[in-house]
């Protein structure tokens, strides 16, 4: 007969063997990881803390002197005030737009269908090729927009990014364009999912199609507003190419985010160091505020935790 403890050994071998070959199989991707993470995010907060430039004249430490100009710049703290105001206003409307594609796509049928496919064609579109196309739609001597709107009788001619005002129009009116599609879908596959057993209790109880979607799909399509929110908020965050190509931060600096900024500072300037210290500060705010919105997430995800 085996002994006792034998089995066991033999176990507790075969599991570090077992052990020992996921670590194997799992280092290439975990050197990846920290080949384009770690290390770039290291690199980044050594170089906040120097006087550092790309051509390499000046490299000395200067300590949280960085982030002192950055924090008592006007025209940095005007730039991260652009950027909150640009995600709020963008992400706000595509979630209102979006719900209202989503509630009539959401009826199973072979024209909705069609419908939903065609939603993706804006999410396909590269940012790149989608700033271009606005901004040739947007062109006041041969754009269409102004065409169609000099048609039906408003101002033709009109200087779409000449302006501040219109400027922020185009800008926001781009960004709508191409991720509503991504929030209805969202909202759609949500409302798809929804039990039908609580709203056809309401209609046994005489409520009228808005008080159904009010007081019963609504609350219930809470988890899928959230994740559609969290998701939007953080793209918005990283929008570049339609400022960079509709405006590039114009007229004047009206439409400059912190994303430009940095853009600006580190390779038109070549001030890595200032660069290093705006992108810092920018996650810091970015790695408070995602908490939060995951948090939001989660209590709507779980409504017996609110």
């Amino acid at each position: 007969m085996p002994r006792p403890g034998r089995g066991g050994g033999t176990f507790r071998s075969s599991q570090r063997s077992r052990n020992s070959t996921a670590w194997v199989l799992m280092a290439p991707a975990l050197a990846l990881l920290l080949i384009m993470t770690i290390v770039p995010a290291v690199y980044l907060l050594w170089a906040s803390l120097r006087n550092k430039t790309l051509l390499g004249l000046t490299d000395r430490f200067v300590g949280l002197q960085n982030y002192r100009d950055v924090l008592s710049n006007p025209d940095q703290l005007h730039g991260f005030a652009r950027t909150g105001f640009f995600v709020l206003a963008a992400v706000t409307l595509e979630l209102l737009l979006g719900l209202l594609l989503a509630v009539p796509l959401a009826a199973q049928s072979r024209s909705n269908n069609i419908a939903a496919t065609l939603l993706l064609l804006p999410f396909a579109v590269t940012p790149v090729v989608s700033a271009l196309m606005f901004k040739e739609l947007l062109n006041p001597a041969t754009g269409w927009i102004d065409y169609y709107m000099g048609q039906i009788g408003l101002p033709a001619h009109v200087e779409w990014l000449s302006n501040p005002t219109t400027a922020w129009v185009a800008i926001i009116g781009l960004d709508v364009w191409q991720w509503t599609p991504f929030v209805a879908l969202i909202l759609m596959a949500g409302l798809q999912s929804l039990p039908h057993e609580p709203r056809e209790a309401a209609a046994i109880d005489g409520a009228n199609a808005w008080q159904t979607f009010r007081h019963v799909s609504l609350p219930q399509l809470g988890p899928f507003i959230a994740i559609a929110l969290v998701l939007r908020t953080i793209q918005a965050f990283k929008t570049f190419d339609a400022f960079a190509l509709l405006t590039n931060g114009g007229p004047g600096k009206s439409t400059e985010i912190v994303n430009l900024q940095i853009y600006r500072v580190a390779l038109q300037s070549f001030r890595i160091g200032a660069a290093s210290a705006t992108a810092i500060v920018f996650l810091i705010l970015l790695s408070l505020l995602v908490p939060l919105l995951l948090r939001f997430a989660g209590r709507n995800a779980d409504p017996e935790e609110a």
